[in-house]
């Protein structure tokens, strides 16, 4: 016992060299100590901070309106080069972002929002810039172009010849202006692509001996037979056409007259198409309105988007700070003591 005690002194001076200073006793006080846990870290309680939340759903949502914004309207049409250098600032504040997650990633094992930032931020400017495009080809472009041109009225598609308004986007025709229906035709490539050719008379040739101007529409013409139910098609008001100005549709609708010069022996050198409307100025402000419509509901659902990113990502971050530690669990199989249930009066060598 006295040999033990003897050498005591000498292994705390061993354990004072590896835990405290050389020159006094070690303490064993540390190696008790439950080590400091990080905010993310098993069993710590976790208070979760209200601003970042506030700011990773609401600078998102910012982004896809900014984007769509500058992808949608009448920037991007007139001058898609300025709009395309708007968007790309965008990108460079991702990039800081970026090298800022990555930064802190790096040094800090705990998860942060700066990481969570750049990868709902990156979704929703692609996502503004995807459904701004869609919606700019859709209804803004067409309606923008529409408005460019000339609304030309009182045309006679058996006198008036298809290159003296080939300027025109809203086309009036005189009264009795009808389908020859006994022309129509169409063309199939997964939609039914019709024409039919636009006259005064039943059975009557235009004094050019061309026909310049052709009804339109998809879907509405039977594909074994001579029919044609497009646009107005049913409404004796109806004297008016919107020109198409989509050059996808544009060749398809060819393709379709050309078929049509074929069987019925006519010739469309220029023909010129239109989709039969009653009311063409109500109609293409309500592609505008439209457009504005679809804005707004992208707006409204990426802003869902970003609450329930934020929440999920808010509940994850929470459930990292309440889950059991692997080192009491596995290494020590135990839950650590209170500093009163121990005993630090106790030697460490006893006889």
């Amino acid at each position: 016992k006295g040999c033990l005690a003897s050498r005591e002194p000498e292994s705390l001076f061993v354990l004072g060299k590896m835990f405290g200073r050389q020159s006094e006793p070690a303490d064993m006080r540390p190696l008790l100590q439950k080590p400091k846990a990080a905010l993310f870290a098993p069993g710590h309680r976790l208070r979760m901070n209200v601003l970042p939340m506030f700011l990773n759903i609401f600078i998102p949502w910012s982004i896809f309106i900014y984007c769509f914004g500058l992808c949608s309207f009448y920037l991007m049409y007139s001058q898609p080069i300025l709009a395309w250098l708007c968007i790309s600032l965008i990108f460079v504040v991702w990039l800081a972002f970026a090298l800022l997650a990555y930064c802190a990633k790096r040094y800090d094992p705990d998860p942060t929002w700066f990481t969570f930032f750049s990868i709902l931020a990156l979704i929703c400017a692609a996502w503004g810039i995807l459904a701004g495009l869609d919606n700019l080809a859709t209804y803004e472009a067409p309606y923008y172009t529409m408005t460019e041109m000339k609304d030309t009225k009182g045309i006679d598609p058996m006198t008036t010849r298809g290159e003296n308004v080939m300027d025109a986007g809203i086309m009036t025709f005189v009264k009795g202006t009808a389908f020859d229906t006994n022309r129509s035709w169409h063309f199939k490539k997964s939609t039914l692509y019709c024409v039919a050719p636009l006259i005064t008379k039943q059975g009557s040739v235009p004094l050019s001996q061309t026909y310049d101007f052709w009804a339109v529409g998809e879907d509405c013409c039977d594909i074994a037979s001579s029919d044609f139910r497009c646009g107005s098609w049913g409404l004796v008001s109806a004297h008016s056409g919107l020109r198409i100005v989509s050059q996808t549709e544009e060749e398809y609708y060819r393709l379709a007259v050309q078929q049509a010069e074929s069987l019925y022996d006519i010739n469309a050198p220029r023909p010129i198409f239109l989709k039969w409307s009653d009311d063409p100025l109500a109609e293409v402000a309500s592609w505008k309105a439209q457009a504005f419509k679809n804005f707004l509901v992208c707006s409204a659902t990426n802003l869902i988007f970003c609450i329930f990113a934020v929440t999920m990502a808010s509940a994850r971050f929470a459930f990292l700070g309440r889950t059991q530690s692997a080192y009491y669990g596995e290494v020590l199989n135990e839950a650590p003591r209170e500093w009163k249930d121990i005993d630090m009066s106790a030697k460490m060598y006893t006889a």
